[in-house]
């Protein structure tokens, strides 16, 4: 039986969740390789992961079996007891189909030659498929995506505690950056000012970094550029970082000087959006129908819907099911971790974007991050 105690990573599994989901579910094995999946099935995290997609990392957790790891030899060479609770790791060499080479192998030995796998079709390499069905050609591939968002859906305590932090010290270093910010500055001063202070609290590295002003503000996921705000310009960021492979992802809007009526209005009423979303919503409600009440929200506060979703979950990846768009009929748990965010997008005049993270519980939501801070259109540059 797997031991995981010696893992460093341990408390963030809830290794009974995934043998009961994998175990009653549908396929004869799991095989994951999305950077969430991997590093929840295995308890091994690195930033590789990420960074260097075509050194591919798999996981394989059969049906009431032990689980086994592929990657590359060199890393398989150093992995311990501290890096991954999995004791079957295998090595492949280079960064081509010798991976599949493996895995095929590790499927043969549990007997899964001619079984059905659930695979993360959308993450999946055509190339490696492709040649995993030519080794293997009794195999059934079923996308598997919906139960292992499932898994890591609730989150434990150490989870739970990581992403709090994590969301709330990218919330400090935006306001950081904020009261810093005068007239004049370029976007990407503000910004890298907001890249400082988080790194600074704690976080071991920048995930998104979106960050706009003025008209700029209307495009989707803007990146920071050398434009110089001038006093009036609204000012708009979506921004997150990583601690232990788990994500933040905190949007605010503010305005350089003193803000117009209309803007004062419009950040005021999406503001009001927010909370009623954020106090409609209750364990198992679907999260179509909070969905579908944001939407309402938007009408009854006088507001055109000139945006898309109105919250996702958060944690490993930056968007976890359910995400609030709705035709989405997962119901809402508690200990589900959701980022709820409402905008206003205007382009090519100015847009609007505020976004917090809360809790489901037993009795509904809670705010973990402090939206009361920006319950009014913060007003830059009269530090």
């Amino acid at each position: 039986m797997l031991d995981i105690t010696e893992c460093a990573r341990s408390m963030y599994v809830d290794v009974d969740r995934i043998r009961q989901r994998v175990d009653e579910g549908p396929y004869d094995a799991i095989v994951a390789v999305s950077p969430e999946n991997v590093t929840y099935l295995s308890g091994f995290y690195n930033m590789d992961l990420r960074l260097l997609p075509e050194r591919v990392h798999v996981v394989v957790w059969p049906r009431r079996g032990e689980p086994a790891m592929v990657v590359m030899s060199r890393r398989a060479s150093q992995l311990t007891a501290r890096d991954t609770f999995i004791e079957d790791v295998r090595g492949y060499q280079g960064e081509g189909l010798d991976m599949v080479r493996v895995l095929a192998g590790v499927l043969a030995d549990h007997g899964l030659s001619k079984a059905t796998i659930g695979i993360e079709a959308r993450c999946f390499p055509a190339l490696y498929l492709n040649d995993l069905s030519r080794r293997l050609p009794g195999l059934r591939l079923e996308d598997a995506f919906d139960l292992l968002e499932g898994i890591r859906a609730i989150k434990t305590p150490a989870e739970r505690e990581t992403i709090i932090r994590c969301n709330r010290i990218t919330c400090e270093a935006i306001n950081t950056a904020f009261r810093s910010a005068q007239p004049g500055q370029t976007e990407r001063q503000i910004a890298a000012r907001m890249q400082f202070e988080l790194l600074i609290a704690g976080a071991d590295q920048i995930n998104a970094s979106l960050f706009s002003a003025g008209a700029r503000t209307g495009i989707w996921h803007g990146m920071a550029t050398d434009q110089r705000i001038e006093t009036g310009m609204v000012v708009k960021t979506d921004f997150g970082g990583f601690i232990d492979g788990y994500l933040s992802d905190i949007a605010r809007t503010a305005v350089m000087g003193r803000a117009t009526a209309r803007q004062r209005d419009l950040h005021a009423r999406l503001t009001e959006v927010k909370h009623r979303i954020v106090d409609f919503v209750r364990p198992g409600l679907t999260a179509g129908e909070v969905a579908d009440f944001g939407r309402a929200a938007y009408v009854d506060a006088g507001l055109d819907f000139k945006w898309h979703i109105l919250g996702h979950g958060i944690g490993l990846a930056l968007h976890e099911a359910p995400q609030l768009y709705p035709w989405v009929v997962e119901p809402l748990q508690p200990g589900m971790l959701m980022m709820i965010e409402v905008g206003y997008s205007d382009y090519p005049n100015d847009s609007f974007h505020v976004e917090d993270l809360v809790e489901v519980t037993v009795s509904g939501a809670r705010y973990l991050t402090d939206a009361t801070e920006h319950q009014h259109i913060w007003e830059l540059g009269f530090a």
